[in-house]
């Protein structure tokens, strides 16, 4: 009886032991674009050891269409690296065929497009690092394929 309290001591040692020496999350509010500007969302995220991973979630996204998808993007504006993080998915369709939420769940273990693409997403100094949902005509995990000339094409940002 003594060991198992022991083994179940140290377990619960080591358990808090990671909780306090684990990276806090981030989280930003999310502001509304040219595409959306009515839209709202907030996103959280963590990075460690080259690993960009989160949720977003967004409001009162406009409809897009059959043809036009919510991308979620990290991008070094010091750099000009680019990381895909992935579509926005509504409760009933990624199409968004009517007004609507959305959410996604990311993780990004390198940036896909840019000069360093291939290389581990890194963060930039304060103010050189945005997050970007993005209406595009395309789903593509390497560059982006906005419905319009950026900026028109954002529909939530966040830089910080």
């Amino acid at each position: 009886m003594l060991q198992t309290k022991g083994i179940v001591g140290i377990a619960v040692a080591v358990v808090l032991g990671l909780l306090l020496v684990a990276p806090p999350a981030t989280r930003c509010e999310l502001q509304a674009g040219p595409f959306a500007p009515g839209a709202s969302g907030e996103i959280t995220f963590l990075m460690e050891g080259g690993v960009l991973s989160g949720e977003l979630k967004a409001r009162a996204l406009p409809a897009q269409g059959v043809h036009a998808f919510y991308i979620l993007w990290f991008v070094r504006t010091d750099l000009g690296d680019k990381a895909f993080l992935g579509p926005v998915v509504s409760e009933n369709s990624i199409l968004f065929l009517t007004d609507g939420t959305g959410r996604l769940e990311f993780r990004a273990e390198a940036f896909t497009d840019g000069p360093h693409a291939g290389s581990s997403v890194s963060l930039g100094a304060a103010g050189n690092n945005l997050f970007v949902l993005i209406a595009e005509n395309q789903i593509d995990t390497v560059m982006p394929f906005p419905v319009s000339p950026p900026p028109s094409s954002f529909a939530l940002m966040a830089t910080f």
